[in-house]
């Protein structure tokens, strides 16, 4: 059976995203936080909405568009320093460690993607 999309997703491809990531402990801690800079390149509602950054590597988020808001137009700054002008979107997500950090080296850990629906403040 296809992958059939919403049409606001399928809108996605092309467009510029600024998205926030921010990665919490078992414990609700901050872990880290990124700010990744990307163009969307494949969306399927199934695997989610891949964008490519500069650098060539890609990323992928949720296939959810809750979280995703129309950018301010300036001037916007990534985790490794490349400025983007103008992006199409703003992008905020929490990512919660879902197991605890006593699971041995190699296992895999469970991570929880939450969604951000309140608009981010810029400025």
């Amino acid at each position: 059976m296809a992958d059939i999309l919403a049409p606001e997703l399928a809108a996605l491809i092309d467009k510029r995203a600024m998205v926030g990531i921010s990665y919490f402990d078992i414990n609700g801690d901050t872990l880290q936080q990124r700010m990744l800079a990307g163009t969307v390149v494949r969306v399927t509602a199934k695997d989610g909405i891949t964008l490519r950054q500069q650098n060539e590597e890609e990323f992928t988020l949720p296939s959810s568009m809750a979280s995703w808001f129309l950018a301010p137009a300036g001037n916007y700054k990534s985790s490794d320093g490349e400025i983007i002008s103008n992006p199409d979107y703003l992008v905020t997500w929490d990512v919660h460690r879902c197991q605890d950090a006593d699971k041995p080296e190699g296992e895999h850990q469970w991570w929880e993607w939450v969604a951000n629906t309140t608009p981010p403040s810029v400025g």
